[in-house]
């Protein structure tokens, strides 16, 4: 009944926020800071030093308010997890009917199935985010404490995989790692009916009848570009639903019941505990993926608006104090900022006795633990069933853990993996290691995700670390499939891990934001190679293992380091080219003085971005391949003139486009941030140093020293180098120039 009762169960798990002026009277006195908010260092200088004092006399009112509250609410959800607790009570079954936890956990698989559904295809009947977010932490903390009491090893906690297999526990809607369930189950039928047993290893041939019957029926109400019905399971909850707002009902109702009674029956399943505990967390898991996140995302931006909000009072405050200019008008501003800064400190305040609490970031840690457990279980003994894994549990890995380390914290970095617990952070890197370019995951989004957390753990030094502990195995398989042939789009994202695994050794690479934007809002929009190229994470040594592990595997398999360096080349012929020709129409674009960009503009801004850092994240992996072997292009009939020709032809471009670039520098139009010419040349330069290394510092034999007009006294590698017929000596006058006020002409200097 409380399932059924409008989702009544979901609505007594939750707590209601209190309006703004019940607010008010919990929390009379607020306080904020800007100390702990990252700015660049002249605006530190400035406001911090003159941020009002007063507040922090409000700051041990403040806490003792929030944790007064958080002492309330911890009493309230005592109270909803008890009476959870008798839901899931495991000891009231009989000869003939099952516990009360088992039927709870069937139940449970509808509320969320419907959920799921409403969440993706109609509003107006979906739950509220707060009230499945209060759902899953209740259910969480229950479920950790009874694991904790009923079961002995709790450390390697894991979902079973034999659900992944049951039609029973399909929800349509959610993709499998590996393909659709429809077709992995008749590609892997056998395999499943020899793993599961009787009574799982044959189907009546007139339930599947049912089922195609039905479907029409159902894709009337429904639509088949948004839901994908593959599975009794997730027919009959939609299809309950449907005929429950249906004229003809009594016309239908006997259909439910067939494919109720004859394809859904639980009879069958286990009703162990393992097999119920796997049950209830795979639920759990799909619930966070579909609105937990979203809606934890959600209350993150409360304690970034506070952010924003507390740096807006600084900056109106210190100009009221600096200035005599407008006071009355600055004036007006600080009050109307003030009562905003305000709200926002208590509805964080709020959320900080609720959500962000100490007791939440550890059971969200304990469901991390499991989704990583139950991976690494599926990868290493399930072989082709891994395809199975529904996509969620990737996808929730990698938020969680970037989620996790400023949970607790007023300020939210999204720049890191969480590396505060070392075991948990080393299994993750384990995994994402283990897993990259598997060839049983053909998910799209689950590829990305997976290639997405290594380039996160390659940002930050001790993430870091734990990437070169994992096994060297682990580390040279990964390192291998990344030089294999592939799309483009997959490409990118390696080509991006490759740069940041050069990072810190290439030629002036050890900056981690370019020097033009050190001092400048870097916006944390957009596609990650966007991103990172932007803002390289936070100052670290070289990641010299893997740095090493690409060496070896340069000197193991030449061939496949030969074409992959040539594909490169390829790539950086076609991204440079892309570049080029459209930074000459945005200089149009700018030229118009215009305020107005219209949608063609914006596109052309967008890929002209994109191109300027797809050509200087493949010069840096150029650069690092030629390093570690100058053999792959010098043994290759053609590759040195064509490196060299390259060269040139952006040394030249680079140069004959100073104006351009001084144009894009002065101007604040979108997606030009990265645009500038210290990264794109020192990146040449550095592809142009491997190329001579080892030439530089050659001493000249007596012999040629007395001949120094003989051809032959010129090394072989620069010999090619000068005599390709875009060589311009001057196209290398930045290296030596002076420093310059203008920044034109540019100069190395200018960026010390």
């Amino acid at each position: 009944m409380i399932f059924d009762s409008n989702q009544l169960f979901a609505h007594f798990l939750h707590i209601i926020s209190p309006s703004d002026e019940m607010l008010e009277k919990m929390i009379p006195r607020v306080y904020w800071s800007i100390e702990n908010i990252e700015l660049s260092e002249d605006m530190q200088n400035k406001l911090i030093k003159n941020f009002p004092q007063d507040y922090k006399k409000s700051k041990s009112a403040y806490n003792e308010a929030s944790e007064k509250i958080k002492k309330l609410l911890n009493q309230l959800e005592k109270l909803q997890i008890i009476f959870l607790k008798t839901l899931l009570n495991d000891n009231d079954q009989t000869d003939t009917i099952v516990s009360s936890r088992v039927l709870f956990s069937r139940r449970f698989q509808s509320f969320t199935q419907e959920n799921m559904i409403y969440w993706r295809n109609d509003p107006m009947l979906k739950l509220p985010g707060p009230v499945l977010l209060s759902t899953f932490f209740r259910l969480l903390f229950l479920l950790c404490e009874l694991l904790s009491e009923e079961l002995v090893n709790v450390n390697d906690l894991k979902v079973h995989p034999n659900i992944f297999y049951l039609e029973n526990y399909n929800f349509f809607g959610i993709e499998r790692i590996g393909g659709t369930f429809s077709y992995l189950k008749n590609m892997y039928k056998e395999i499943i009916k020899s793993k599961l047993g009787p009574p799982f290893n044959s189907q009546n041939d007139d339930d599947i009848d049912i089922i195609v019957a039905l479907y029409d029926f159902v894709q009337a109400d429904v639509d088949d570009d948004v839901i994908e019905i593959n599975s009794a399971a997730g027919l009959i909850t939609i299809l309950t639903r449907i005929i429950r707002n249906t004229e003809d009902r009594n016309a239908n109702i006997h259909i439910a019941d067939a494919v109720m009674n004859r394809i859904l029956s639980f009879d069958h399943l286990p009703i162990d505990k393992i097999h119920v505990f796997s049950v209830l967390l795979n639920n759990i898991m799909c619930l966070y993926h579909v609105a937990c996140h979203r809606q934890l995302i959600e209350y993150v931006a409360f304690k970034e608006r506070l952010a924003e909000l507390s740096i807006d009072y600084a900056l109106v405050d210190y100009e009221l104090k600096t200035t005599n200019e407008n006071n009355d008008v600055l004036e007006l501003t600080l009050k109307d900022i003030e009562k905003k800064v305000c709200l926002s400190s208590r509805h964080v305040a709020w959320l900080k006795s609720l959500i962000f609490v100490a007791a939440n970031e550890q059971v969200l840690e304990w469901i991390l633990m499991i989704i990583s457990n139950t991976l690494k279980y599926c990868s290493d003994i399930e072989e082709e069933l891994f395809r199975f894994v529904p996509d969620f549990y990737i996808d929730n890995l990698l938020g969680l853990a970037v989620l996790l380390p400023d949970y607790t914290n007023i300020t939210q970095k999204f720049d890191d993996i969480i590396v505060g617990k070392k075991w948990l952070a080393t299994l993750i890197a384990e995994i994402l290691m283990k897993i990259f370019n598997d060839q049983r995951i053909i998910h799209p989004k689950s590829r990305e995700i997976i290639t997405q957390g290594i380039t996160l753990y390659l940002t930050h030094p001790k993430s870091i670390v734990l990437l070169q502990e994992v096994s060297e195995k682990l580390r040279l398989r990964a390192i291998k499939s990344i030089f294999k042939p592939m799309e483009r789009k997959i490409w990118i994202k390696t080509n991006l891990i490759l740069m940041l695994i050069w990072y810190g050794s290439g030629f002036a690479f050890r900056y981690v934001r370019p020097p033009h934007l050190k001092n400048k809002h870097v916006s944390t929009q957009g596609a990650l190679e966007e991103i990172v190229f932007s803002n390289m994470g936070t100052v670290r040594p070289p990641a010299t293992v893997l740095q090493n592990d690409i060496r070896k595997f340069i000197a193991y398999d030449k061939e496949t380091a030969s074409n992959f360096i040539n594909n490169s080349l390829n790539y950086l012929n076609w991204a440079f080219s892309e570049f080029i020709s459209l930074f000459q129409e945005i200089k149009d674009i700018n030229g118009n003085n215009s305020f107005i960009i219209s949608s063609e503009e914006v596109n052309k801004l967008k890929m002209c971005g994109k191109s300027f850092i797809y050509t200087v994240t493949l010069l840096r992996v150029i650069e690092m391949m030629i390093h570690f072997d100058r053999n792959i292009i010098i043994n290759q009939e053609g590759s040195l003139g064509r490196v060299f020709q390259l060269i040139c032809q952006i040394l030249n471009r680079i140069n004959a486009s100073s104006s351009t670039f001084s144009q894009i520098l002065a101007s604040s139009l979108p997606y030009m941030e990265c645009v500038h010419k210290f990264t794109i040349l020192v990146a040449t330069t550095g592809v142009l140093l491997s190329m001579l290394e080892g030439e530089i510092n050659k001493k000249v034999s007596e012999e040629n020293a007395e001949r120094p007009s003989m051809i032959s006294s010129i090394p072989e590698i620069t010999d090619v180098l000068i005599s390709d017929p875009n060589f311009n000596l001057s196209s290398l006058d930045f290296i030596i120039l002076s420093e310059n006020e203008n920044d034109e002409p540019f100069s190395l200097n200018f960026c010390k």
